[in-house]
């Protein structure tokens, strides 16, 4: 695991703390979102986000933007939207 891309701005893209993939994102439309260590194995850490409507989705991460929202890993289920933890 390799988590020195989240140590300090300066080993970000452009070497500074940016926001970017924010359109979307609003706690309304992802009321649960977590950062992991790479799941897909480039080294870049990703994102697990439970969506309003109860379904999970992982986010691949990237070092310039996060596009989309996700690929839907488990269809939507209402229990999925009181859950406080993933993993």
């Amino acid at each position: 695991m390799n988590l020195n891309s989240l140590a300090s701005g300066a080993n970000s893209s452009g070497g500074v703390d940016l926001e970017y993939g924010a359109s979307g994102w609003s706690s309304t439309s992802f009321p649960f979102v977590i950062g992991t260590p790479s799941a897909d194995g480039d080294t870049v850490p990703d994102i697990w986000a439970i969506k309003s409507d109860g379904s999970v989705r992982f986010v691949a991460g990237s070092k310039t933007s996060v596009t989309g929202s996700g690929t839907e890993i488990i269809t939507p289920h209402d229990y999925w939207k009181t859950r406080i933890a993933i993993g």
